[in-house]
């Protein structure tokens, strides 16, 4: 009998340990595994720059999570409204590329929507409709110029300033969190490992910051080249399995037109979608096209929203340094 009694102990102990073992196991926030995780620095990047790639992505119901570091609240510290009406847009957008029509009702009822992601509670938006998509909205402030000076409002912090260590730690402009940069990445490695993605999408984490605001080393946003470069980072750092692939973005403007008539229209209308929720974009290509017309290349300083016509007509990858 001390045989049989003794195989049933252990087998009994080997059950409690695997069912206190996966007790222990973290529970994912996410509702796939595989695909692509995105990361753009505003609301509006993924559709300007990402994309075609973003939609042939979505239109084939792969797993698709987009992660978006800035809060584009124009700097006033009480604007959740506009914050909201763009997250909103940019989800309207999402159903338009997966090829299902948006609801005011559905894009109301996620508003509240948060994950665990370590420690910190994140906005989400699980994209209702959709079991294959999900965006995490990280909130941070947004840059006030081009080179990444920051808002009075949210203290003048900034992502270029938390990489460059001008500064020890970021807020959310929501008030739910704040980052040192290492809390921040730790953020990023948690979602990647969770994610388990085939493709990693950035912004372009080859450019330069500019030392100063008259130098023209920097072709891109602050706030995209920064987003990127902590992304790789920790794709290196922590041995990330997974193809990383960097986008270019304001440098666009110097480039050809590369998108064939099938993704341009794509591509045209997913914007639109999302530009009726932001007063800010052209609302029209009649009115993208004048806007890029009425620059004055000698005295106009460069502003991205006068360059939407040209973004909407191309998209490349941007070659690492």
């Amino acid at each position: 009998m001390l045989a049989p009694l003794r195989f049933s102990f252990l087998a009994i102990l080997l059950a409690v340990l695997l069912t206190a073992a996966l007790a222990s196991t973290p529970t994912s926030p996410f509702p796939c595994t595989g695909g692509s995780v995105y990361f753009t620095a505003h609301t509006v990047d993924g559709l300007l720059f990402q994309n075609p790639d973003l939609l042939r992505d979505l239109f084939v119901f792969k797993c698709v999570t987009t992660v978006v570091f800035n809060a584009d609240t124009g700097g006033e510290a009480a604007n959740g409204t506009r914050m909201l009406q763009l997250e909103r847009g940019l989800e309207a957008a999402y159903w338009n590329m997966s090829g299902l029509a948006s609801s005011s009702s559905a894009a109301a009822a996620v508003t509240a929507t948060t994950v665990q992601i370590g420690k910190y509670n994140i906005s989400a938006s699980p994209i209702l409709g959709l079991e294959n998509a999900q965006i995490l909205y990280l909130r941070l402030p947004e840059s006030s110029t081009f080179y990444g000076q920051g808002y009075q409002a949210y203290g003048k912090e900034t992502l270029k300033k938390l990489y460059s260590a001008d500064i020890s730690a970021i807020s959310s402009t929501d008030g739910r969190n704040r980052y040192t940069v290492t809390e921040l990445k730790d953020v990023v490695a948690t979602i990647l490992r969770f994610r388990r993605a085939k493709d990693i999408r950035v912004l372009d984490y080859a450019d330069s910051f500019s030392v100063t605001d008259t130098d023209d080393v920097q072709l891109e946003h602050a706030d995209r080249v920064a987003s990127a470069k902590i992304v790789v980072d920790v794709v290196r750092e922590e041995g990330i399995p997974g193809t990383v692939k960097g986008y270019a973005c304001d440098a666009l403007r110097n480039l050809k037109n590369n998108l064939h008539t099938p993704d341009y229209i794509k591509k045209l209308a997913a914007f639109f979608v999302y530009a009726r929720h932001d007063p800010d974009m052209c609302q029209s290509l009649q009115e993208c096209g004048d806007r890029l017309r009425k620059i004055n290349a000698y005295t106009d300083d460069y502003y991205e929203g006068n360059h939407i016509y040209e973004f909407l007509k191309r998209e490349y990858y941007a070659s690492p340094a």
